[in-house]
């Protein structure tokens, strides 16, 4: 695969800075929450709130662009997240957030979907697992940059500053998407389109469709709780760190190593070595199985560095589940908008649950390090529903002609 820098620039640097714009973003409010007196609960239901409606609305705007060019929704998710960045600045109680982060919300359907979309389509770029690889680790160097700048910058003096820099990053992100017209048209409106099958050779031999639609709902499910886990780590835990005394800097290394390690899982599972893993379930059980190892020992523990080993293979899970779910939901689909607008409402509702229950649990006798223990449960309920599913298909399967 060769990319022009300009196509590199245009088509995924645009990820990257909206995912570093959102998580400063959400990793700032977190902190200043703390700097007014609110509660954990209170931030659990802020962001269920804003998760909520990025779910409710990712399959709908997920259609419609299918429907409508996909710059033009990207354009507006873009002003939408400048505008609620500029608005923060001038919250100074629990309503005004709650008056500001709808529209967060409603800025992410708008976008994920679009974009994964937009992605999927863009022909003479490389197979797609090789774009789906970009794609994730751009956004993975975005969300890892973010939670560190906004705790770097973050000072009770001065609460804002992250908030300026994401509203910043919005504006970045709209200029380079606008100059994805000069780098090269836009392929959804290109006459001589080919078909994706056409397009690009198979990777793997794949197997019956029955097969593929289990293995398609067993990675949502991975996905979905590795992203109720996420909640916690990125919505929720600057704030209860923050509250156990930990420095803001220290959350923001430990997001760097689960970024970074994130990001490198990322380039690993973008080579064609990875095919072989794919449509196989112990490679997905044994990272959830040391995902649940990794949220007992941040929950029972207080040592740094074995804090930072945990997230770091926490990294690599949420790398496999979010790969193998994006990948086995775009792959030669033609509704590349409602797939991907699936995919985002499924963790949609993850990233809602996670917050809204480890709020609660924190503020709870169970005490601030409870919702990570809450995240090792939430994984081992996933895995036996996921064994579940295998059982049900292998049924069907044996009952088949």
């Amino acid at each position: 695969m060769r990319l022009k820098p300009l196509q590199l620039l245009t088509v995924y640097v645009p990820v990257l800075l909206l995912d570093f714009a959102l998580s400063s973003i959400l990793t700032n409010t977190s902190f200043y929450t703390s700097h007014l007196g609110l509660s954990s609960t209170f931030l659990g239901i802020l962001m269920a709130i804003t998760n909520g409606i990025f779910a409710l609305l990712a399959i709908p705007c997920g259609r419609l662009s299918d429907r409508v060019e996909r710059r033009y929704i990207l354009y507006a998710a873009c002003l939408m997240l400048g505008a609620a960045c500029i608005g923060l600045t001038f919250c100074r109680n629990s309503g005004h957030l709650l008056s500001v982060f709808p529209g967060i919300g409603i800025s992410m359907a708008l976008f994920w979907p679009a974009y994964e979309a937009w992605l999927a389509e863009r022909e003479g770029e490389g197979e797609l697992i090789q774009r789906i690889m970009l794609f994730n680790l751009f956004w993975s160097i975005g969300m890892t940059l973010g939670p560190a700048f906004s705790s770097y910058l973050y000072a009770a003096v001065n609460p804002f500053r992250p908030f300026y820099l994401g509203g910043g990053a919005c504006l970045l992100t709209l200029l380079t998407i606008y100059a994805s017209r000069i780098a090269q048209s836009d392929p959804s409106h290109s006459t001589d389109q080919t078909d994706a099958s056409d397009a690009e050779p198979p990777e793997i031999l794949y197997p019956p469709p029955p097969v593929r639609a289990t293995y398609l709902h067993l990675a949502r499910c991975a996905n979905f709780v590795s992203w109720f886990a996420l909640g916690v780590l990125r919505r929720l835990a600057p704030k209860l760190m923050l509250e156990m005394g930990i420095r803001p800097a220290i959350y923001g290394n430990l997001m760097l190593v689960l970024g970074g390690v994130q990001t490198v899982a990322f380039l690993v599972l973008g080579t064609g070595y990875s095919t072989r893993w794919h449509y196989q379930f112990t490679p997905l059980l044994i990272v959830q199985l040391l995902a649940i190892l990794s949220f007992l020992a941040i929950g029972l523990t207080q040592h740094t560095i074995l804090w930072a080993f945990a997230f770091a293979v926490i990294g690599v899970s949420v790398a496999f589940t979010y790969f193998s779910s994006l990948y086995y939901g775009l792959d030669r689909h033609v509704d590349k908008g409602n797939k991907s607008g699936w995919h985002e409402a499924i963790l949609g509702v993850g990233i809602m649950l996670g917050p809204f229950l480890g709020g609660i649990s924190a503020d709870s006798a169970l005490g601030v390090q409870s919702p990570y223990l809450l995240c090792a449960v939430a994984v081992l309920i996933a895995i036996l529903i996921e064994i579940l599913i295998l059982l049900k298909n292998s049924q069907r399967q044996a009952h088949s002609p």
